[in-house]
């Protein structure tokens, strides 16, 4: 295991993780391929913004799929896409009008339908808006369910880093 060097940098191209409270370590080197970075909980009974980060280390990446499921009560209404930035700007990644009514259970999982947008296009700081610099991918519904329903979304990714 490589320790952090001593100007308290970590290795260039490798990830820091906790050893302890207040500790960090060199945690190696920047994983690659494939990954699934989620947004839990998310709120399907509102038309706000709800970004969704992603781990530091991944600064470019392909979209594969974004899939949803455990929803906490049967989305009959909610329609809504995903976007690059906050307030529904930019090209979509998933069409407004995307509809969740496949997801009936906690059980049940959907696969979003990508746009070519979301589907042709190498993500980085280029193409998506970033809070506190991490890269992040907007929900936002235009037709909220009416009543109180969450579930958790799924972004299957190919790190590019």
């Amino acid at each position: 295991m490589t320790i952090v060097q001593q100007t308290g940098l970590i290795t260039p191209n490798h990830v820091a993780t906790w050893s302890t409270t207040g500790v960090i370590q060199d945690g190696g080197p920047v994983p690659t391929g494939r990954f699934v970075i989620s947004g839990r909980g998310i709120n399907f009974n509102t038309t706000a913004d709800q970004p969704i980060a992603f781990p530091a280390y991944i600064t470019a990446f392909r979209l594969a799929n974004i899939v949803i499921t455990n929803a906490s009560a049967s989305l009959t209404t909610a329609a809504g896409g995903f976007y690059p930035a906050a307030a529904k700007s930019g090209t979509p990644l998933v069409s407004a009008g995307q509809t969740y009514a496949a997801l009936t259970t906690a059980n049940g999982l959907m696969t979003a339908t990508l746009a070519s947008f979301g589907s042709g296009t190498r993500f980085s700081s280029s193409t998506l808006n970033s809070i506190a610099g991490l890269l992040n991918i907007w929900f936002a519904l235009s037709t909220p369910q009416g009543a109180p329903v969450t579930a958790d979304i799924y972004f299957i990714v190919d790190n590019l880093t």
